[in-house]
């Protein structure tokens, strides 16, 4: 066996497959799968967008943290435009809905390509030519749309259809693409066929000039200034050893990592020993939600942190897309990266669509627009490795603010109740949004109704609560059912 991938869609799946045919490791195989996710994951995440990539490289015991998530724009402006194009839509979800803001001006710095082609160049075995070919594929000769993605993009129908070239790509029809329907992207086609010098032209060439122009007289932020400025940094990963474990996190100016790690703790101190998803179990989760949520609320209006000063003491008294992989060498990595849910811009000649992350209230807890532009803003993305059991597991999740509950609670499930990697994954899952408790079915009424809280239960399990892809180096794994997900060995 050469490998193994987890992931949210089957052509993701099959561009880390090849890549893992053709000799290359577990890190050429999951940029060819972050590639190509920016391809055929459309209604989830694009290469103008942000992410994070946390790795283990076996040889050396190295763990890094790449960090290329988004930055605040407006670097060289004088003063901001006199009207914004930002504005605000509402996504409906099975049992929920969610306000975002979309527009030029909800539009933050992209980093996405440019981390990947930084990470395979640093990491990889293979030329960046042959991890880019099977997006290049997808791209030029089309993909189906899944059953998922056509749920995707049915959701943001009113972000898809902001303007004529994002429309023109994917809703070709004039509707949401349904499933089993071709789409193709031949502009990302070419884009990808002549990295890298396409991605200078991106962040320093004419195509920088170009989408800079677009901002300044349609009522955006971004600049030429921000684009040649934005660099890819590397990160010691957050460690935090708890009872059962090790978690390897994203560290600090983001949050999601440590909020991960807070709850391994809190849960800690407040579990008794139980079967799994009896009264105590259940009960634990659900204050352990809480209590982080309320430590969140506090902490990230102030400095991301401070939740490592509470890891110490005692605690008790959005379109995202996640991918993992192995290989027989023992290197981890794990990688979630997102577009929030698109701003409704595509890059001007590229086939990119631009991220709307300046428009996610969530990661502008003091207010939108409040930082200085050239800020590396905070997020709740946590691609995540474990040390359970003797164990090496690459893990992570999307799903905006329930990113960390989702992390957690398989981490719970792993390591106090041993369940397979599927099952782990699978479990129902809670999430408390600051007044009620959101949770999938499979939980037993009579153990919900004696918790303290409003409970919303849904009527299936849906990609609000995340999606959970994981792999460990004995190439066990899953991927998650609530966002198609793919768990394959090569």
């Amino acid at each position: 066996m050469k490998g193994a991938i987890a992931c949210g869609n089957k052509y993701t799946a099959e561009a880390a497959k090849e890549i893992f045919l053709a000799g290359g490791n577990a890190f050429d195989a999951i940029c060819a799968a972050a590639f190509a996710s920016g391809v055929c994951e459309a209604g989830l995440t694009s290469l103008g967008g942000g992410g994070f990539a946390t790795i283990y490289q076996a040889q050396n015991g190295q763990k890094n943290v790449y960090d290329f998530f988004v930055n605040t724009p407006g670097l060289g402006l004088k003063s901001r435009p006199e009207k914004l194009d930002f504005y605000t839509v509402t996504i409906e979800f099975v049992g929920s809905k969610q306000d975002f803001n979309i527009g030029l001006a909800s539009v933050a710095v992209p980093g996405t390509l440019k981390g990947l082609v930084t990470m395979q160049q640093e990491l990889g075995s293979l030329p960046l030519r042959e991890v880019v070919a099977p997006a290049v594929k997808f791209a030029r000769e089309g993909f189906e749309v899944d059953e998922f993605q056509a749920y995707c993009f049915k959701l943001l129908t009113p972000i898809f259809t902001a303007t004529e070239e994002i429309k023109e790509i994917f809703f070709p029809k004039g509707n949401p693409p349904q499933a089993g329907e071709k789409l193709k992207n031949p502009l990302l086609a070419d884009f990808l066929e002549n990295l890298p010098e396409s991605m200078e032209d991106l962040y320093q060439g004419k195509t920088a000039e170009k989408l800079a122009t677009i901002m300044k007289e349609g009522g955006g932020l971004l600049t030429v200034e921000d684009l040649k400025s934005y660099e890819v940094i590397k990160r010691k990963p957050l460690a935090f050893e708890f009872k059962n474990g090790r978690l390897l996190t994203n560290p600090p100016p983001s949050f999601g990592g440590p909020m991960v790690a807070l709850s391994l703790k809190v849960f800690e101190e407040l579990y008794k020993k139980s079967e799994f998803l009896a009264y105590e179990h259940v009960a634990a989760l659900a204050k352990t939600l809480e209590v982080v949520h309320e430590l969140r609320e506090k902490i990230v209006k102030e400095d991301p942190t401070r939740a490592l000063e509470l890891l110490s003491r005692p605690l008790v008294t959005r379109g995202t897309t996640h991918m993992s992989t192995a290989d027989s060498q023992g290197n981890l990595a794990s990688l979630t990266m997102t577009f929030g849910e698109a701003s409704g811009f595509v890059i001007p000649g590229t086939g990119i669509v631009l991220n709307n992350i300046m428009g996610e209230d969530d990661l502008h807890p003091r207010g939108f627009f409040a930082d200085p532009p050239g800020i590396r803003i905070a997020s709740m993305m946590a691609p995540s490795i474990c040390f359970l059991n003797g164990r090496g597991i690459a893990l992570g999740s999307g799903g905006s603010k329930r990113i960390r509950s989702a992390i957690f609670e398989t981490i719970v499930n792993l390591s106090y109740f041993h369940l397979p990697a599927k099952e782990a994954v699978s479990a129902p899952r809670l999430h408390f949004d600051g007044e009620i408790l959101q949770v999938e079915p499979g939980i037993n009424k009579d153990v919900l109704e004696k918790l303290p809280y409003k409970v919303n239960i849904w009527p299936k399990k849906d990609l609000y609560f995340g999606g959970v892809h994981l792999v460990d180096d004995r190439f066990e794994g899953a991927g998650d059912e609530r966002r198609a997900g793919v768990f394959l060995v090569v």
